[in-house]
């Protein structure tokens, strides 16, 4: 309760217009209703955000903040593929992205989000590019890097992104949109079992021992 009392009054509009877009979607929330729900004037409100679209490109700015938290940067990327097996790799890369994608602000962005591309194509735009193209291209670099350190056979890396991917994208939709509640063991599990076949029979070096 102490933090919440210590917010700044933006930091409540932004938290409220969350709250309010991934329960009632973003076309249904007017910005008198997000006041009342902070305990403000309407016109208040316009002091902070001019518009709700403005505070839809701040929340999906922070989103697009909390994915860039999730991969290794670029830089120095060949010195830590070197340092770890691919699957400390796979295990690592998903701390990371754990960490930033399950935290309760960043699920109801995601909702947000998956609600509002059905319907507007600049989102839809945005959940291709950020859950998808940015995810699938930096891990194929990252496999390329693999191969290059011969950690892998040489293979088609967008593939092996393409692929990875898809199942990390499908487990975060399922366990936060289809599941009556979350579980994060269960997520841990499925992660690591998923992380250890890929390694053991998808990122391998022919003739090396599988464990």
């Amino acid at each position: 309760m102490a933090q919440a009392k210590d917010r700044t009054t933006k930091e409540k509009i932004f938290a409220a217009s969350i709250d309010l877009f991934a329960k009632s979607g973003f076309k249904d929330v007017s910005m008198r209703e997000i006041a009342a729900h902070v305990g403000i004037k309407a016109s208040s409100l316009y002091k902070h955000y001019e518009s709700k679209e403005a505070i839809l490109d701040h929340i999906f700015s922070t989103f697009k903040e909390k994915m860039n938290q999730t991969a290794f940067p670029p830089e120095g990327l060949g010195d830590t593929m070197t340092s770890m097996t691919p699957e400390d790799f796979l295990n690592k890369s998903f701390d990371k992205f754990k960490t930033a994608m399950w935290d309760p602000e960043v699920v109801k962005i995601a909702k947000i989000i998956t609600v509002e591309q059905q319907r507007n194509p600049s989102v839809r735009d945005f959940f291709i590019r950020e859950l998808i193209e940015k995810p699938n291209q930096t891990l194929r670099h990252a496999f390329d890097r693999m191969a290059e350190s011969n950690l892998i056979d040489p293979a088609d890396t967008g593939v092996l992104a393409e692929e990875y991917v898809a199942y990390v994208v499908s487990l975060y939709f399922e366990q936060n949109f289809l599941r009556e509640r979350l579980d994060l063991d269960e997520i841990d599990k499925k992660m690591k079992q998923h992380n250890d076949f890929y390694a053991r029979y998808i990122l391998v070096r022919k003739g090396a021992p599988r464990k």
